[in-house]
This record gives C-alpha cells, structure tokens and sequence, in this order.
C-alpha cells in the first residue's frame, strides 16, 4: 500500500511540476523532464506488478510502456505535441493502474485487520502498534518536493510547523513511541494536504496566465501565417479557416479552451501544407524567452539586448513576408549571440 501512496505522490507532483497535467501542452521548455518523469512513473508501477498480477493490469501496462517509448521517439524528433500527448497517456494508464493496485491492496488489508482481529485480543493490539519510520520518511521525501515547488511557484506558504512535526515523530520513534509518531504521522498528513490543495491552487492561477500569453504569442504567429498565406494567392477556403481559428483562438480563455484551439489551427496547417515555417516560429519563441531571462540579469549589456530585440522583429517581418531563408539565417546568428552571452556570464 505504501508503494501505492508514493506513485500517487509522484503523480501529483508530476501534474504541479507541469503546471497541470491534463492541459499543459504549451508551457514545458524542457520536454526531457516529460520523459524522466513518465519513466519514473513506469518504474514505480513495475515494482507493484507481479507474475500473479491480473492479465488486465499486465495489458494495461505494456501500453503504458508503448506510451513511454512513442513519447521517447517524439522527443528525438523535435515533435513537443505528440511528446506530450504520449506523456498524458501513458500518466493516465499508470494512473489507472495504480488506482487498480490500490484498491485490492485495500481490499486484502481489510481482510486481514478481520482475520487479526477475529484470533487477537483488542488490549494486546494496542500494545503492538507498528512502528511507522518508513512512512514517515517517505512522507518526508514528498514533504521536501512540495517546498520545492512552493518556490517555484513562489507562494509564502509556512513549513515550519511540518518541520516540527517530523522532528517529533522521530524523537517519539526513538523513544519506541509508535502510537504516538502514528498520531503526529496523522497531523503531518492533514497538514500536507492543505499546503497540497494550496499549491495546486497557485499552479492553476500561474497556468491559466501562462495559457493566455502563450495564446497571445501563438496569435501573432498566425497572424504571420495569414498575411503569408495570402501573399502566396491561397485559396479563399484556407484563408477563411485560419481567420475563423484566430477569431476562436483570441476569445479563448481557459487553458483547455487555448489547447484546443491550438490543436485545430495545427490541423488546418498540416490539412493545407502550411507548416514549412513551423520550427522557425518556434525558434523565435525560444529567442524572445532567451532575451528575456537575460534582461534580467544585471552584468548584461543592455545595448545589445536591445539590438537583439531589433534583430528579432526584422526575422518576424522575414517570416511575414514568407522570406524564411532570410529568416533562418537571422536566427542562427542570433542564437549564437544569445549562447555567447550566456555562457560570457
């Protein structure tokens, strides 16, 4: 049952690592951790899988793995979409199988509580209470993941009094206390679940604003694409279909809502051959991130990131105009100014 309780833990900070696991396709830089953290996922599922496991839960767990492994593939390609599509499914499947586990755990743990009950005198089980070092460490583990990402978030949440907590609980396993750590493990778990509901709380509200100025940067790509678009005489079909998904895309407002209709306009352009420019427009989103993290930083000349930012609206009237050979050039020259200056600091 612990094994269960730690996988649900990873799961959960999976899901707040990616600002929230069921729409975030749009706001991970970084697509690798995707894969460390599925794999992670895979490995904890497979520890709880036995030879007498049901041929369900076998199943289940193979496309899991085939999931892992598209997502791997997606990866080397460059392919950020279906990376993280093959990431939500196989979570998904780990999920549903950890579910699975944790519920015939459950069932097999009431059955014995009658069985010990049934043969065991109620005063000597008091006097037998287990000693709950391991959860309390593991607790720990998850305890430390959250402050993690209390940071990250940059929320003002309080761990001082969970703090307190751990160091009673193991002053009381050292004093063969067990009943008493198990209450405190008790107090520890109620309060880690409402400093859990708070963080979540805060990834939503940081997710929702990343959503609509992803959107917002996504809009002017397709603005791009449209002046593009008619620029090379495409038809009144396609023109029309990509203004109707901008229209949709600028009333969007939740993360779902974005998320879906960024996966329509990506259709449209592989229905029409449109996605010659796609890897360039990407690129620019990296630059403009990458200028961005370095305005921040003091030692930086300010002049050149200031040409930088010029340079960049030059690549943006390029890919406009539909001149992407001008554009590509820019932006490799523009990327190595950008990596010296990192790697100067």
């Amino acid at each position: 049952m612990n094994t269960i309780v730690t996988f649900g833990l990873l799961i959960l900070v999976a899901s707040m690592a990616l600002g929230g696991i069921t729409n975030n396709v749009y706001a991970q830089d970084d697509p690798s951790i995707l894969l460390k953290l599925a794999k992670r996922a895979q490995n904890q599922i497979q520890n709880q899988i036995s030879s007498e496991s049901p041929d369900e839960i076998k199943k289940l767990f193979e496309e899991g793995i085939q999931n892992v492994n598209y997502l791997e593939k997606a990866i080397r390609n460059n392919d950020t979409v279906s990376a993280k599509e093959h990431f939500l499914s196989a979570m998904k499947i780990f999920t549903e199988i950890s579910r699975h586990l944790s519920t015939s755990d459950d069932a097999a743990t009431k059955e014995s509580s009658r069985d010990i009950s049934e043969k065991t005198p109620t005063n000597s089980a008091r006097s037998t209470a287990k000693d709950p070092s391991n959860d309390i460490q593991r607790l720990q583990v998850y305890v430390n993941n959250l402050k993690s990402l209390a940071e990250k978030y940059k929320t003002s949440i309080d761990f001082s009094e969970l703090d307190k907590l751990f160091e009673l609980s193991r002053q009381q396993i050292s004093d063969n206390q067990f009943s008493l750590a198990s209450e405190t493990l008790q107090k520890i778990q109620e309060i880690v679940v409402e400093i859990n509901k708070e963080i979540r709380e805060e990834a939503a509200k940081q997710e929702s604003q990343r959503a609509k100025e992803y959107a917002q940067q996504y809009l002017e790509q397709l603005d791009r694409l449209i002046e593009n678009a008619k620029k090379q005489g495409l038809s009144d079909e396609i023109i029309n279909k990509l203004e109707n998904a901008r229209e949709k895309l600028s009333s969007a407002d939740s993360p779902a809502d974005i998320v879906q209709e960024i996966r329509k306009i990506l259709s449209i352009k592989k229905q029409f051959e449109l996605t010659k420019n796609d890897r360039l427009e990407s690129r620019v989103l990296q630059i403009e991130k990458t200028i961005s993290q370095l305005s921040q930083i003091d030692r930086v000349d300010q002049d050149i990131l200031v040409d930088a930012k010029e340079t960049l609206q030059t690549i943006k009237r390029y890919l406009y105009d539909g001149e992407f050979d001008n554009a590509n050039q820019l932006l490799r020259d523009l990327a190595k100014q950008l990596e010296e200056i990192k790697n100067s600091l």
